[in-house]
């Protein structure tokens, strides 16, 4: 079978989504465990051991109830009839009591080796079972099983003496809750190892969001938008779709942190990153450059656009204003803005808008000035709304 048809094959048996696949091996398992178990009651049959139609019963039993739940996880069906419990691990395990009762009672001499499968029904189960469940499963398993065995002695006093049947019942009685109190511990192991896990995610979390964003205001910072802007400048090469940056910086900002405080200087720097993040496109991207300097890059558009999308937020910024000393004032800002030339490093193009600020500052403040067009370009257009 060539790696093609495997992966099919998989696929057609298994399913495509990882978590349904691991469900419907687990339960596929299951099936291959009562194959096997069919073919032993078989040997049963031929030792004289076991009545053949008792053992055909059975075997149909279980391996079509097997069978239905594995149809039932690799259809999806379980995501909708049992979400809280997709592995289904409540239902195969009271329908394996079930069955281990039925091989308890055609099991002739042999019936305290299926008792085994009880156990082993309990161990699967506290693995995926919360510890309440286990309980109540294990209540149940011995109830049953008790009622079986009386029912059983009554019926049939010599195929079941009594003797026997409470040897079986004490045997049960004492290893089946002690399953479920050891599933009890490896439920509290299991549940202290997602919240460490957890815990520890969010601190990675963290950690991350921390080497990549503005404290103040959440922004990326300059490393991390070097880094974008870096990627955007390689994949623009590639498909010779135009980018281009913009550097930002607020007017006067120094006489508001003289004037107002240092505090109400960070509230502005705050209020004007949420406002000029508001007016962006999505496809764009804001970072702090440092200090009162922003930087915008609007990958697959050239100055022209860039120009537009400058004006829409300098329009944005004479609805902003912040109290000072008694008084509202305004927010303006200059900016300078660069189109990469093919094959123009990134710091060549930081150096235009950076020239192309200062520019700005110097026509007056409150406007965007592009920057000089490489050799072989277009003139930038007015941008009109």
């Amino acid at each position: 079978m060539g790696p093609g048809l495997h992966t099919r094959v998989t696929t057609l048996v298994l399913g495509r989504e990882a978590r349904q696949r691991l469900r419907a091996s687990q339960a596929l398992l299951v099936v291959l465990v009562d194959v096997l178990l069919s073919f032993i009651c078989g040997f049963g049959v031929w030792a004289g051991l076991i009545e053949a139609q008792m053992a055909l019963a059975w075997s149909l039993f279980t391996l079509l109830g097997v069978l239905g739940f594995y149809v039932v996880i690799r259809s999806g069906w379980n995501l909708r009839l049992y979400p809280e419990d997709p592995a289904l691990t409540m239902p195969q395990g009271v329908f394996s009591v079930f069955s281990t009762v039925m091989a308890y009672l055609i099991c002739g001499p042999v019936r305290g080796a299926s008792l085994l499968a009880m156990a082993i029904t309990l161990v699967c189960g506290m693995f995926a079972l919360k510890p309440g469940q286990v309980r109540r499963l294990t209540l149940f398993a011995v109830l049953l099983l008790g009622i079986t065995m009386v029912g059983a002695h009554r019926q049939w006093p010599e195929r079941f003496p009594i003797a026997e049947e409470v040897l079986h019942f004490m045997l049960i009685s004492v290893v089946l809750p002690a399953i479920a109190v050891l599933a009890g511990q490896l439920s509290t192991m299991r549940h202290k190892l997602r919240q460490h896990r957890h815990d520890l995610e969010q601190a990675l979390e963290h950690n991350r969001q921390l080497a990549i964003r503005d404290e103040l205001t959440g922004l990326y910072n300059r490393r991390h938008l070097m880094a974008l802007m870096q990627k955007e400048v390689q994949r623009t090469g590639r498909s010779g779709r135009p980018m281009s940056i913009a550097l930002l910086d607020i007017d006067h900002f120094k006489r508001i942190n003289d004037s107002c405080g240092h505090v109400q200087g960070d509230e502005v720097l705050k209020a004007f990153a949420l406002a000029v993040g508001e007016t962006l496109r999505d496809t764009d991207v804001l970072g702090r450059w440092g200090g009162e300097e922003f930087m915008v890059m609007l990958p697959e558009t050239d100055a022209a656009g860039a120009l537009c999308v400058l004006d829409r937020v300098h329009e944005r910024m004479r609805a902003l204003s912040f109290p000072c000393g008694g008084e509202s004032r305004g927010v303006s800002f200059s900016a300078g803005i660069a189109a990469c030339a093919p094959g123009e490093a990134l710091h060549a193009a930081i150096e235009r808008a950076d020239a192309a600020l200062y520019r700005a500052k110097e026509s007056g403040r409150a406007r965007s000035v592009v920057a000089e067009l490489a050799a072989n370009t277009r003139p930038v257009p007015s941008c009109t709304p």
